[in-house]
């Protein structure tokens, strides 16, 4: 009798693994960036709010908004942009290099439906009639927005 063969050597596994946790690993970096082209990870039902959510980041891009003033000494922007980074408070951006402002801001995106979370890390974002509030749970930092309004804390 012939004995059965030995199954391939674990280290192919760890190939595997490894090349595995890498690409995560990537895909995770990439989307805590939010570059421009990289499709949002969630839109409000409205379609009026998209959003970036990553383990220590969420960026909110507000598409149609009345707002009278924008603080920060620019002009009230085309697209409102609010970025809470994990640990930081709330930043506003009014540029075109901001991320997503130059892609379809809701191209790609799953809908958040009204009254559902989206959390990931210490960040999560809740989608509500009155619109889209994400707060970073490490610190309590938040921003709610809505096209009518928005409020920082």
């Amino acid at each position: 009798m012939r004995p059965m063969p030995r199954p391939e050597p674990p280290m192919k596994f760890a190939n595997l693994a490894l090349t595995a946790t890498a690409t995560a690993a990537a895909t995770i970096a990439f989307a805590a960036t939010a570059s421009a082209g990289v499709a949002p990870t969630f839109k409000s039902p409205s379609g009026n709010i998209a959003c970036w959510g990553a383990d220590d980041d969420a960026v909110c891009e507000v598409l149609d908004h009345t707002y009278a003033s924008w603080p920060g000494g620019c002009s009230s922007p085309a697209i409102a942009n609010f970025s809470l980074v994990q640990g930081k408070p709330v930043e506003l951006h009014c540029d075109s290099t901001i991320p997503g402002i130059q892609y379809p801001a809701t191209y790609g995106a799953q809908t958040l439906d009204y009254g559902k979370t989206y959390s990931v890390g210490v960040m999560s974002c809740d989608s509500e009639p009155a619109g889209v509030t994400c707060t970073d749970g490490s610190t309590g930092h938040f921003f709610r927005v809505s096209g009518e309004s928005y409020q920082l804390g």
